[in-house]
């Protein structure tokens, strides 16, 4: 765990790389034994994730097809020996560690940003060590946008990832000379698996990389590709891990995310199929967050919202019936068992919560005249 340098040992290796923010709480106990001894998981590298039921799930990925999408992606954007890849994103997220894989892989240079974010010292490691690509969330370039950083001119490709970009903030970032390429991917496909190959291509229409295979099915994306999750090992209500197939006998799997392909074959990501939303890159399944909120609050008369932030993408807030300092106590319980990227900062109290007629939850955030 934490930063690694990639060896040929390493890929050889049988024993699985178990990946965890150590930000986070442990998914659970026993997760390391039942690992052990679960033969399937030989040559996995694995990464934790939390499930719509609220329990905890690791999402397990053959090592060689980490390896096969990572050099899908550098034939995608034609990246060889000659670059050099500046790693902004922790290496416990599939996003920084596909970063490195991918440098590894072309067996060219990685540099590692020091310390904790900061978007003045990233402008200047991405200039001092001739950065050509990068891979970053949205809210990264918020931050380099935001104090008007231009990007150095050795720099080739900033992947943009983790969740959608505000409106204008793609184009501002153009204008500071960031070359950058939206993309979609998750946990599941390794990261990226479609790309834009360009800063000047539509903005929210991805090229699908070459290998994989995607479709759209009432209008849920669905995908197929040797690079895809070996399955989910899941932990049970009796504390039990269990390794659970994720997609169906054919080798595809259902993303959940909504979206639409042109004819020309582009994909176009709509959002999230149910009430998941991305916090500072991170997925955040609203449900989950729910069922531990009703845990302290029986009486129903408070809820989580999700609200639209220019940096974060999305920030969580409570909306609650009872009087504000009471609401802010509520709320800190419930922070002490989240995540950081989970954690209400806000509360709004009103005198009474939205519900229809048959007593079901509405948004809390919009008139009215929506119910």
């Amino acid at each position: 765990m934490g930063t690694i340098e990639l060896t040929e040992e390493y890929w050889a290796c049988p024993l699985p790389d178990l990946r965890l923010n150590p930000g986070v709480a442990h998914p659970g106990e026993g997760l390391e034994e039942a690992i052990d001894r679960e033969p399937r998981l030989r040559g996995h590298i694995l990464f934790a994730t939390s499930g719509s039921s609220g329990r905890s799930k690791v999402v397990c990925l053959e090592k060689s097809g980490f390896l096969t999408a990572a050099r899908w992606v550098n034939q995608h954007l034609k990246c060889d020996s000659r670059d050099c890849w500046l790693l902004a994103l922790p290496q416990f997220h599939v996003g920084g560690f596909g970063l490195t894989v991918r440098a590894w892989a072309a067996g060219g240079r990685l540099h590692v940003l020091p310390g904790r974010w900061n978007a003045r010292r990233f402008q200047e490691e991405a200039r001092d060590y001739e950065a050509t690509v990068t891979s970053l969330v949205p809210a990264q370039l918020h931050d380099l946008v935001r104090a008007g950083l231009r990007s150095p001119r050795s720099l080739r490709h900033a992947v943009i990832g983790g969740g959608r970009l505000e409106p204008g903030l793609r184009e501002r970032g153009v204008e500071l000379g960031w070359p950058i390429v939206e993309s979609y991917g998750m946990t599941e496909t390794c990261a990226q698996l479609a790309t834009q190959r360009s800063s000047a291509e539509p903005a929210g229409w991805l090229k699908v990389i070459s290998g994989w295979e995607v479709r759209v099915n009432a209008g849920t994306i669905w995908v197929r590709g040797e690079p895809l999750l070996s399955g989910y090992l899941e932990r049970a209500a009796d504390g039990r891990w269990n390794l659970r197939a994720a997609c169906d006998e054919a080798g595809w799997f259902e993303t959940g995310d909504l979206g639409e392909i042109d004819p020309i074959g582009r994909l176009r990501v709509q959002g999230r199929a149910g009430r998941v939303v991305k916090v500072l890159g991170e997925l955040v399944d609203l449900d989950r967050l729910d069922l531990l909120l009703s845990e302290n609050c029986p009486e129903r008369d408070s809820v989580i919202e999700p609200v639209e932030d220019p940096r974060a993408g999305w920030r969580l807030i409570l909306v609650s019936e009872r009087p504000e300092h009471e609401a802010w106590r509520l709320a800190e319980v419930f922070n002490a068992r989240v995540a950081p990227f989970e954690q209400i900062g806000e509360v709004r109290t009103v005198s009474k919560l939205r519900r229809s007629e048959l007593g079901k939850r509405l948004p809390q955030t919009e008139p009215d005249s929506t119910a």
